[in-house]
């Protein structure tokens, strides 16, 4: 081949190729569909470690591991009638069934989050039973909505195939209680799906799946039986945000709000982790300004408010590293105002941009 015609070749490969990316400027980055994202061949890796590792002691875990608490009867509750044990839900032979058997004791309720309540599991990893709560709740806005009119994009087609099935011989009442829980369930994947697409390394892995949970008795033997949304996560040992938090004082409020609803001015220490290199301080710095970016774009752009707190924000030890997780989106609409600021997403990222003040890196 002469060289004119090489020369000619490669000048018309360069000019095709910056018309097509003149032709795609500006367009969004592609993203994968939300099913296909939970098919990720690094999740189901992780998920295998996880469950070949046993879960370590209470004894071994930091006493600021646990979650938020639940009051005195919710605990006598769980031990005196404990979920004993969890199967996931699934439609195999054309019918409804058990599979994936978690068991679990009456140690093993460990917290619970404004949705769900959580065990840990045998192995490395914790259970998240969605609880309870009124379709009026606003979790269910716009999202839920769009789940609820496109189903076959946020369940697969056996979690539909389940549904149909639960559904035959039954009233429109519980259709639509059922309806309603593979719609939540479709929500939590969805949201995920969101947040996860935006920040992937901050992302915890999580697998949502329909199950069944079983509970002894409050009277005789046997146990209740309750089908609901759940999902796993690999248990991750470290620091939650608020670890770092001391409550110094009450924020000023009115008296109604200060008595049941109160809020609290927070002040931060890190010195719990010793010596850590700045490198990885910086790296963790970025990390949470990266999250304070995309919770401004979802507010900014979506109107969608990332309901993320102290206790959903883990740094992991000894690796150092950011993760997120069980957090929610909202309908700005829908979201509490906040009481300081014209945005509720400020609420938000101030806590995050003090606890980056408190790492006192302009000081190093």
């Amino acid at each position: 081949m002469k060289f004119k015609e090489i020369f000619t070749r490669v000048g018309n490969r360069i000019r095709g190729a910056r018309r097509e990316a003149a032709a795609s400027k500006g367009a969004p980055v592609g993203r994968r569909s939300v099913l296909d994202a939970f098919r990720d061949d690094r999740i189901e890796a992780a998920f295998r470690r996880a469950r070949e590792m046993l879960a370590p002691d209470s004894g071994q875990l930091p006493f600021d591991f646990r979650l938020r608490q639940s009051n005195i009867f919710r605990r006598t509750f769980e031990r005196v009638f404990p979920v004993t044990h969890v199967f996931r839900l699934e439609s195999k032979y054309g019918r409804e069934f058990l599979d994936d058997f978690m068991p679990i004791g009456p140690d093993d309720y460990i917290g619970r989050g404004s949705y769900k309540f959580v065990y840990r599991l045998p192995w490395r990893m914790v259970l998240k039973i969605s609880k309870s709560i009124l379709p009026s709740d606003p979790l269910f806005g716009s999202q839920f909505r769009e789940v609820a009119a496109h189903q076959e994009k946020y369940l697969t087609s056996e979690e539909l195939a389940l549904l149909e099935y639960l559904s035959r011989n039954t009233n429109s009442r519980q259709k639509e209680r059922l309806s309603f829980k593979f719609n939540r369930l479709g929500l939590e994947r969805y949201q995920y799906w969101l947040v996860r697409e935006g920040l992937p390394d901050l992302v915890l892995p999580t697998r949502f799946f329909m199950g069944v949970r079983y509970r002894r008795r409050l009277f005789g033997r046997g146990h209740t039986e309750k089908l609901t949304p759940m999902d796993s996560q690999i248990m991750l040992v470290g620091k939650h945000l608020k670890e770092f938090a001391r409550a110094a004082r009450k924020s000023r409020q009115g008296r109604f709000l200060s008595r049941f609803s109160p809020l609290y001015d927070f002040e931060f220490e890190t010195q719990h982790f010793e010596k850590v290199k700045k490198k990885i301080i910086l790296k963790i710095t970025e990390d949470f300004r990266q999250l304070i970016r995309f919770t401004e774009l979802l507010a900014l752009r979506d109107k969608l408010i990332l309901d993320i707190h102290s206790e959903n924000i883990i740094v992991t030890l000894p690796e150092f590293e950011l993760k997120i997780f069980d957090f929610h989106l909202f309908d700005e609409h829908l979201y509490e105002p906040s009481l300081k600021y014209d945005r509720p997403e400020r609420d938000h990222i101030e806590v995050i941009e003090k606890f980056i003040d408190s790492m006192g890196l302009a000081r190093r």
